[in-house]
């Protein structure tokens, strides 16, 4: 988990990044700031390039999954690309990249506002392979997502650029205040975003409250989510002590008001003059930069972390099933209704290495969790299949796959609009032999 884990913090952190040079470029409105630009178009382009490593690394974690542990990953990147939805996106992904940055160093507003438009869409490249992607694409929980994504890149990406940009006087002091007024007016309308689509979030992937202290997945949300509220902390600081004394017209404001005076109570009045004001403004941005890559670091170990809400499925008693052949007379067989007594369906023993390769074809891991198995976490809803071998007979499993309909579990995610089970049909993707050995890997699945 480790490895994929910090592959997804720098796609995070760079994706971050690309969207906040272009957004605090755009914002800019001039292309008379040209030290600043240039330390945009720079950082933008950094940003992309280790987007692109972060996405090959991306592509390399799959590419083993799907060939196993072991097993050389030369063969299984084609497969992911060719063959995958994470694949089809990726390759989106790669496409968009390499046009953002064809358009980084353009001159023109038209130009930026195309750039931030394309980074974007990288945004929702990152949405559309996240744990929201529930119920296909195009979907509300998707779009959200998405909306989530951009707002907190724009914001804390925004941070980071825009302290870059400041840094030693590169932009102008008399366009300081403007800058910072309008960059403080988009970060707190980002902050709206993320509050709410976050709240969908935590509402979708935690069952309860307990959650967030009784799995992993709610341990670390609840650590990200600390690190936020210090990360809005710092931010209101910065807002109402700096930004309002940078832009006399927003000394007047409310908070503003009850922030300095608060500021007079516990410090005392400061004997720094406005000389000071981008300085500390810069460094309020760096301190905010930082603990937003913290928090890049806990969305990174969430992304890679199975969700509260697969939880609890491990939970169920073993039910027996029988291990020798039924012997019978045709007679006593009619008289019991036609099957025997007791009798269950007991599909032939299987190849299991074979039924996890079939496993991963059908990219079942998007919707099952296999603790152990380093498949990626799940994408939809769907119960959890660790110890599957030891909790339902061979025949329910067969049944499960063949004719989801025959047995609904009621959950979250599990039913569709149409009262039915929301798994796929499979039946013209698998072979008999296929399915045979599809069961015995699930057979084989014990806690």
């Amino acid at each position: 988990m480790l490895v994929p884990s910090v592959v997804r913090w720098v796609t995070l952190a760079a994706t971050a990044a690309l969207l906040g040079a272009l957004a605090v470029d755009w914002l800019a409105a001039s292309d008379a700031v040209t030290a600043a630009r240039r330390r945009l178009a720079r950082l933008a382009t950094l940003a992309a390039a280790l987007l692109l490593l972060g996405t090959l690394g991306e592509l390399v974690v799959r590419a083993q999954t799907m060939v196993g542990p072991g097993a050389s990953i030369v063969a299984g990147v084609p497969l992911v690309v060719a063959r995958t939805h994470y694949g089809r996106i990726w390759l989106v992904r790669v496409a968009l990249i390499l046009a953002t940055v064809a358009l980084v160093r353009r001159q023109g507003r038209r130009a930026r506002a195309l750039a931030l438009g394309l980074a974007a869409g990288v945004a929702l490249t990152t949405a559309l392979t996240g744990h929201l992607a529930d119920w296909g694409d195009v979907t509300p929980s998707v779009g959200l997502d998405w909306a989530h994504v951009v707002a907190a890149s724009v914001w804390t990406g925004g941070l980071a650029a825009l302290a870059l940009a400041c840094a030693r006087g590169a932009w102008p002091p008399e366009r300081l205040p403007e800058i910072a007024a309008r960059f403080s007016r988009l970060a707190g309308l980002c902050l709206l975003v993320v509050l709410l689509t976050g709240a969908w979030n935590v509402w979708v992937q935690v069952p309860s409250v307990g959650a967030l202290w009784s799995t992993i997945y709610g341990r670390v949300l609840t650590a990200k989510l600390a690190l936020a509220a210090a990360l809005v902390v710092v931010g209101g600081l910065n807002r109402y002590t700096i930004v309002a004394r940078l832009d006399p017209r927003r000394r007047r404001g409310r908070l503003a008001r009850v922030f300095r005076r608060a500021r007079l109570v516990l410090v005392g009045p400061s004997s720094r003059g406005r000389q000071r004001l981008p300085a500390r403004f810069v460094g309020y941005l760096a301190a905010e930069a930082v603990l937003a890559v913290a928090v890049f670091a806990a969305t990174a170990v969430l992304g890679e972390s199975t969700p509260a809400r697969h939880a609890g499925h491990g939970d169920h008693e073993h039910v027996a099933e029988p291990t020798d052949s039924v012997r019978i007379s045709m007679d006593a067989l009619h008289a019991a209704g036609g099957v025997p007594p007791g009798w269950l369906f007991a599909p032939p023993a299987g190849d299991a290495r074979h039924g996890r390769a079939v496993f991963v074809r059908l990219q079942c891991y998007a919707c099952h969790v296999v603790a152990g198995e380093g498949f990626p976490p799940p994408t939809a809803a769907g119960p959890e299949l660790t110890g599957m071998g030891g909790h339902h007979p061979a025949g329910y499993l067969a049944e499960s796959v063949l004719n989801p309909n025959a047995v609904i579990v009621e959950g979250r995610g599990y039913v569709g609009p149409d009262g039915r089970s929301t798994m796929p049909d499979y039946r013209d993707s698998l072979t008999v032999a296929e399915l045979v050995d599809l069961v015995a890997y699930l057979r084989s699945l014990h806690d």
